[in-house]
C-alpha cells in the first residue's frame, strides 16, 4: 500500500517539475522579447537626437546606440573581413547567403596621441558575399580615397559569432577572421582606437549591403517560443487534472463495489 502511494506521487511530482520549468522558460522568452522591444524604443528615441561628432579627442562618455558622425581617411591596408556572417540574419532581406562583414579603420586627422599612435575608429562598413568555391577569392569593392564623412550607429563592440575554438591571437595579422576585439586590434595595429564601432549607414559607393538587423529583430520569435512553453505547461496541468479525476473516479467505483 505504501509502495503504491509512492508510485502514485512520483508522476505528480514529475508533472509539477515540468510545469515549473516550462513556465519559467516561457517567462524567460517573454523577458527576452520585452528587452528587444525596449531597446528598439530606445534606439528610436536616440535617432531623433543630433549625431555625436567623433574626433581625435578620446570619448568621455558612453555613446552606444547613438547616431555618430566622423570624418577621416580609410586605412584600407588594415581592412578585416569577418567570416561566416549570413546576409539577412535580421530578417529584412530573406537572403541567407554566407559572406563577410567588412571592417576598416578610419583614421581621424593627423593628430597623434601621447604615445605617437594615430587616432582612429573601426567602421563596420557592410556585408560582402563570399565565393562559394574559394573563400579567399574576395569580390572587389571600392573604398573611397581621401577624406570621407561617415554616419552610422555606435556599437559597443564588433558583432561576434562562435569562434570555432580559434583564439583571437591566432588570427592576428589575417585578413579573414572569425571575430575582432577592439583592444586586441589596437595593440596589433598600433592605432589609438576609439572604444566603439560605427555601423555605417551613409552610402560611400562601395556596393556593400548595409541592411542591418533592426533592434527588435527576433522579438516575434521569442513570443512564439514563450507561447510554446506556456502551452506545454498548460497541457501538463490539464493532463494532471484529467488523470487525477480519473483516479478519483476509479477509487470511488472501487469503494462502491466493495460496499456492495
Amino acid at each position: 500500500m505504501k509502495a503504491g502511494r509512492i508510485l502514485g506521487v512520483l508522476p505528480l511530482a514529475a508533472a509539477l517539475v515540468v510545469i515549473a520549468v516550462t513556465a519559467a522558460l516561457g517567462n524567460w522568452q517573454l523577458n527576452r522579447a520585452h528587452e528587444k522591444e525596449a531597446r528598439a524604443a530606445r534606439l528610436q528615441a536616440l535617432a531623433a537626437q543630433p549625431p555625436v561628432a567623433l574626433s581625435t579627442v578620446p570619448l568621455s562618455h558612453d555613446v552606444t546606440d547613438r547616431r555618430v558622425r566622423v570624418t577621416g581617411r580609410f586605412d584600407t591596408v588594415r581592412t578585416v573581413l569577418l567570416d561566416n556572417r549570413p546576409h539577412g540574419a535580421g530578417g529584412r532581406s530573406g537572403d541567407s547567403r554566407a559572406g563577410f562583414l567588412v571592417v576598416t579603420p578610419l583614421v581621424i586627422g593627423p593628430t597623434q596621441d601621447a604615445a605617437g599612435a594615430r587616432r582612429a575608429v573601426l567602421i563596420l562598413r557592410g556585408w560582402l558575399p563570399r565565393d562559394a568555391q574559394d573563400r579567399t577569392r574576395i569580390a572587389p569593392f571600392p573604398t573611397p580615397e581621401g577624406e570621407v564623412t561617415i554616419e552610422g550607429t555606435a556599437l559597443a563592440a564588433v558583432p561576434r559569432v562562435y569562434g570555432l575554438g580559434q583564439a583571437a591571437s591566432a588570427e592576428a595579422g589575417s585578413k579573414i577572421r572569425q571575430n575582432l576585439e577592439i583592444a586586441d586590434y589596437a595593440a596589433e595595429t598600433g592605432l589609438a582606437l576609439q572604444p566603439l564601432v560605427v555601423a555605417q549607414r551613409s552610402d560611400t559607393g562601395d556596393g556593400l549591403a548595409r541592411d542591418w538587423a533592426p533592434a527588435d529583430a527576433g522579438a516575434d520569435r521569442h513570443y512564439g517560443y514563450a507561447f510554446q512553453w506556456f502551452g506545454l505547461a498548460a497541457l501538463t496541468v490539464v493532463l494532471v487534472a484529467v488523470l487525477g479525476w480519473r483516479a478519483r473516479r476509479r477509487a470511488a467505483s472501487s469503494v462502491a463495489r466493495n460496499k456492495a
